[in-house]
C-alpha cells in the first residue's frame, strides 16, 4: 500500500502520470495519489508535508509530476524495498559521497548512482542513464524526482519548511534521513523524467543554506580529489552569481576543505582565487 504525493502545477503532466501509474503500478495494488495544487503557492517542503499529513498508507512516495514509469508492477517492488526497517529513502539517483563544499547530489562519476531515462520538456529525446553496481546501492544524497520512504521514518525527519522555494529540499531531507537510516538507489524501478532541472542562483543559494545548516558527520573516507573538484565547481557557481569582493571571498572560504587536500591541491585552488581577484573588474561587470 502506497501514498503518492505530488506537488503539481502542470495538468497535462499530472493527468498523463495518473494514467501511467494506473497502468503500471500493478493489478490489485492499493495506492492513493495526493495532488497538492501548487503553482508557486507554497514551498515544495510545505506541499510535501501537507500531502504526507493527508496520507492513509504506511509507505510514502514523493514524486515529480513530469515523469512516467516504464517498470511493470513497480508498486510491489517498491514496498518490498521499504519493508526493511533499516532502509531510509529509496530513490533512482543519488551519491555515496558528501563533499565539504555545497554541491548537488551529482558529486562525481566515482560516487554517483543513477537508473533513469532523462528526457526533455518536448519529449522528443532522452538519454538512458544507468550506473549501478547492484540492485540496492547505498547512498547519502538522493535526487528529488523520486523519494520513497516509510511513513514512520518520514515522521522522524519531515521536510524542512524553513527552506523556501523548490530547491535544496531533497538534499536536506535525504542527508538528514541518512543520519538515521541507509538510503539506496535501486535499479529495478525505471522512470522517464521530462526535465533536466535548472542550477540557477535560487538553486545555488538553497544548496548553500542546506550545507550551512547540516552539522552531520558522515561515515566516509575523505577523497581529496573529489573535494578539490567540488570546491572548484562551487567557486565557479558562486562567483557566477555573486560579485568578487573581500566579503564574498571570505564567505566562500567557509566551505574550503582545509584539512583534506594535498599541497598541490591547495596550490591549485589558491591559483583559482588569484585569478578571480586578478580579473575581478571584468568579471564583476556581469553583475551590474
Amino acid at each position: 500500500m502506497l501514498s503518492i504525493i505530488i506537488s503539481s502545477y502542470q495538468p497535462h503532466y499530472y493527468n498523463q502520470l495518473v494514467k501511467n501509474i494506473s497502468e503500471t503500478i500493478g493489478d490489485g495494488f492499493l495506492y492513493e495519489i495526493i495532488q497538492i495544487w501548487n503553482p508557486n503557492l507554497m514551498s515544495i517542503t510545505k506541499a510535501y508535508n501537507e500531502g504526507a499529513e493527508k496520507s492513509q498508507y504506511d509507505h510514502l512516495l514523493f514524486l515529480h509530476e513530469d515523469v512516467v514509469f516504464h517498470t511493470k508492477d513497480w508498486g510491489k517492488i517498491l514496498t518490498e524495498h521499504l519493508s526493511d526497517k533499516t532502509t531510509g529513502i529509496i530513490g533512482v539517483a543519488g551519491s555515496s559521497y558528501v563533499p565539504h563544499a555545497p554541491s548537488s547530489w551529482t558529486v562525481s562519476e566515482r560516487y554517483n548512482f543513477i537508473h533513469l531515462l532523462q528526457g526533455n520538456k518536448n519529449n522528443n529525446e532522452f538519454v538512458n542513464y544507468s550506473k549501478t553496481t547492484q540492485k540496492r546501492n547505498p547512498v547519502f544524497a538522493v535526487d528529488g524526482v523520486f523519494l520513497a520512504i516509510r511513513k514512520d521514518h518520514y515522521k522522524q525527519v519531515k521536510f524542512d519548511q524553513n527552506l523556501s522555494g523548490f530547491h535544496g529540499y531533497d538534499l536536506d531531507f535525504s542527508l538528514r534521513v541518512s543520519e538515521k537510516f541507509q538510503n539506496f538507489v535501486v535499479d529495478d524501478i525505471l522512470i522517464q523524467h521530462f526535465s533536466k532541472g535548472n542550477q540557477d542562483q535560487n538553486w545555488l543559494d538553497a544548496t548553500i543554506k542546506v550545507r550551512e545548516n547540516l552539522k552531520i558527520k558522515w561515515n566516509q573516507t575523505t577523497d581529496p580529489e573529489t573535494e578539490t573538484s567540488v570546491f572548484d565547481g562551487f567557486l565557479y557557481q558562486y562567483f557566477k552569481f555573486h560579485p568578487i569582493n573581500l566579503k564574498n571571498i571570505l564567505f566562500s572560504l567557509k566551505f574550503y576543505p582545509f584539512k583534506h587536500l594535498t599541497f598541490a591541491q591547495h596550490l591549485f585552488l589558491m591559483k583559482k582565487y588569484y585569478q578571480l581577484m586578478r580579473y575581478s573588474k571584468d568579471i564583476n561587470k556581469k553583475h551590474r
